[in-house]
């Protein structure tokens, strides 16, 4: 049969014929169907199955052929069509050297997984940016981090021209990077501004409901590139969270870990380095694949490891 074969995390089977020329997320768009994906051209991991032999297949990037088969790590429930938001400004400020938070009000509840993340467009931006939000779903305030990069187009919007009360336009959610419900030991990996959707699956998780232990490793360039501290230390007050936080470069005074988030694993106590854990990355490419091949050597399994790669 000219089939292409789908699995989703829950067992639910899609099909749908393979189309010459095409990829197998490209054959299944044309179908009417919807798959997981950001990037479309194998970098990002979003699209990424497992076939039955035990090899990866990304979907963006794979050539549809018939008796092609795959299982994706989920429900295909969880895919829901991305819907359109108008929002305005609450507030926005620099909470690190690097890093902006803007906290914004949405004209209707836009409901997400913690994780995943939206495309923004602000005033005089021609591109949507994409973001991943840092509040809890249940939250009417909505949290974003922006990296500060000079001359960006978002940095010159912050830095210049946004004011309290600025529209904008909110379309999402978009990705599969969310917090699973299953309870097992957790570690959470971020590299710069990826500490935000995992900021967003903490401050959802229920306190008296979660018991198994966690841990953060959260690193930055420089110190100054630091935040966010302050929250995730009253979040580790109720929650079984171990907190490490690095800096890749560091002057003489500062008295924790000099390390890229990678090099920082090697502090986790609390977590074991087992079949049992389940881990969450997100930051940059090269951290994310880094840390996935070091967890990976540390005894993970890769279907355990969710990721999410800011580029």
């Amino acid at each position: 049969m000219n089939e292409i074969r789908i699995t989703f995390s829950d067992g639910e089977l899609m099909t749908f014929p393979a189309v010459e020329q095409l990829s197998v997320l490209a054959a299944a768009e044309k179908a009417g169907n919807i798959l997981a994906h950001s990037c479309r051209n194998g970098t990002c991991r979003t699209c990424a199955g497992s076939k039955p032999d035990g090899t990866e297949a990304f979907l963006c990037i794979t050539p549809s052929e018939a008796g092609f088969e795959v299982t994706v790590p989920y429900r295909r429930s969880d895919i829901v069509p991305p819907t359109v938001r108008k929002a305005k400004i609450n507030g926005f400020q620099k909470v690190s050297q690097s890093v902006w938070e803007i906290r914004y009000r949405l004209q209707f509840p836009l409901p997400f997984l913690p994780g995943q993340y939206v495309e923004v467009t602000f005033p005089g931006i021609d591109a949507p940016r994409r973001f991943s939000m840092a509040n809890c779903p249940a939250e009417k305030e909505q949290v974003l981090h922006v990296r500060d990069l000079p001359g960006g187009a978002m940095s010159d919007y912050l830095n210049g021209r946004a004011k309290p009360e600025d529209g904008f336009s909110v379309k999402g959610p978009f990705g599969v990077f969310y917090l699973r419900a299953v309870p097992k030991p957790r570690l959470f990996i971020a590299g710069g501004t990826g500490l935000a959707p995992i900021m967003a699956m903490l401050r959802s998780m229920d306190v008296a409901a979660t018991t198994r232990p966690m841990a953060l490793v959260a690193g930055s360039a420089t110190v100054n590139d630091i935040y966010g501290v302050n929250d995730l230390k009253e979040l580790s007050t109720r929650l079984p969270l171990e907190l490490i936080i690095s800096a890749a470069s560091a002057p003489g005074e500062w008295s924790g870990i000099i390390g890229n988030p990678v090099e920082a694993i090697s502090n986790v106590k609390t977590v074991s380095f087992d079949c049992d854990t389940e881990a969450y990355l997100c930051g940059p490419p090269g951290m994310v694949q880094a840390a996935r091949e070091r967890l990976c050597a540390l005894g993970l399994l890769d279907e355990n490891i969710f990721n999410e790669v800011f580029s």
